[in-house]
């Protein structure tokens, strides 16, 4: 059931530029898949971890959590599309200093890491494709912190909607120009580092001006050049196959 669910689903997004002898070996290594309901969590910070899951539908994301004016303080650092490995770091590191969870329903497929380690150790071609997979995943986690750091709100949020047009365009989940895009303001304001307020003007802004419009958990694209200018986007950081 594991490998059909696989051969099904499993095989795009990131995990697609994986040669198919690897991705054969990681459907014979898939233990089970899991369901998971939105907003709950796949993993917390601290837990030992003895898989690593592979996002097959939906969306997931990376929390990390800290005091702040004595109160606990929650920031959105990453978002997983399907073909991402959520947590294939977890594999060298065994525990992480985040939690993981579901933005929306989603299905994983879980592999051991006993399971893991033997496809890395029978070949170092092997394993520099995975690592270049968490290579991909850590120059994601640089923009997002130059997008909340740096760039002004209007910006951030036309530089992540463009990313996540990519990302899921690349995964086989975008029609047209109309992106799944199932996230709060609260979402929108914690990947942008803005307030909720300051979320519904860019939002508005950008409906306004023609440019896209979030809603009804879509993002509607009007105007691709535009919304790529307004963030001044360079997709480079993605390592899409064409660079």
């Amino acid at each position: 059931m594991t490998e059909s669910a696989l051969a099904e689903r499993g095989r795009r997004g990131l995990v697609r530029r994986l040669e198919p002898e690897l991705w054969g070996m990681l459907q014979a290594a898939c233990s089970e898949t899991r369901h998971l309901g939105a907003r709950e969590l796949l993993s917390e910070a601290g837990d030992d971890l003895d898989t690593s899951a592979l996002l097959l539908d939906g969306l997931m994301a990376r929390y990390v959590r800290g005091a702040s004016g004595g109160e606990t303080q929650r920031a959105i650092v990453s978002i997983s599309v399907p073909g991402d490995f959520v947590d294939l770091h977890g594999l060298p590191l065994k525990r992480l200093d985040h939690d993981i969870g579901a933005l929306t329903d989603v299905r994983v497929a879980l592999f051991p890491h006993a399971a893991l380690n033997r496809i890395i150790d029978r070949s170092a071609r092997y394993a520099r494709q995975l690592w270049r997979l968490t290579m991909i995943d850590a120059a994601i986690h640089r923009h997002w912190i130059f997008r909340e750091s740096r760039l002004r709100a209007l910006a951030a949020v036309a530089d992540f909607v463009s990313e996540m047009d990519l990302r899921l365009r690349e995964a086989g989940e975008v029609e047209g120009d109309r992106i799944p895009l199932p996230l709060l303001q609260s979402d929108l304001a914690e990947i942008a580092g803005l307030s909720t307020v300051h979320v519904s003007r860019v939002c508005r802004d950008l409906r306004e001006g023609g440019t896209c419009t979030i809603r009804d958990g879509h993002a509607e694209i009007h105007d691709r050049a535009r919304l790529h200018r307004l963030a001044h986007f360079d997709p480079s950081y993605l390592y899409t196959p064409d660079d």
